[in-house]
């Protein structure tokens, strides 16, 4: 068992009891508000936004580095996953209906696509633990030094490949 196996419950339990103003106030001007990899928050900046895609890219991965290291801890992302599910809107039963993403604001047909992969039992709902290991497989995948930290240079590298489907 990895060390990310054995952290990932434990941060689950506590980030879920946190009351996310955290990460909230975090997103000031010094870090650029901006949509997360896999899962983007509804609040994520639209193409237009006049920024280069080079730098949308950049606030994309810096968006979840809490402490302004350069780095996203374990503990940072899965803060950032959190508040990302948080912001999709789980409904009563703590599912989030995919069907029902096509009527909020500012949800990209990329993004739908996206969380639409993250339904493997593909019950057309989200749970919290689908959407956990999606997350946690993207920050494997882009650890390509395996140091439990994901720099922005690895995420941007990470982003470039899989938005050209070369992943």
């Amino acid at each position: 068992m990895t060390l990310k196996n054995r952290f990932v419950p434990l941060l689950c339990a506590v980030a879920c009891s946190l009351t996310f103003a955290t990460a909230a106030t975090a997103q000031t001007a010094e870090a650029p508000a901006a949509a997360k990899p896999a899962t983007a928050a509804p609040h994520a900046h639209k193409k237009g936004s006049g920024r280069s895609p080079g730098e949308r890219l950049q606030a994309i991965c810096t968006a979840a580095d809490l402490d302004h290291d350069g780095n996203v801890s374990l503990d940072e992302f899965h803060q950032d996953i959190v508040q990302s599910w948080h912001s999709l809107g789980p409904d009563a039963s703590g599912h989030v209906v995919l069907a029902e993403l096509a009527h909020v604001p500012r949800m990209g047909k990329g993004r739908i696509k996206r969380l639409t992969a993250t339904d493997k039992d593909g019950d057309g709902k989200l749970s919290f633990k689908e959407v956990v290991e999606a997350r946690m497989a993207y920050y494997d995948a882009a650890d390509a030094d395996s140091n439990d930290l994901l720099s922005v240079p690895e995420c941007v590298a990470f982003e470039k490949k899989r938005r050209s489907g070369k992943q």
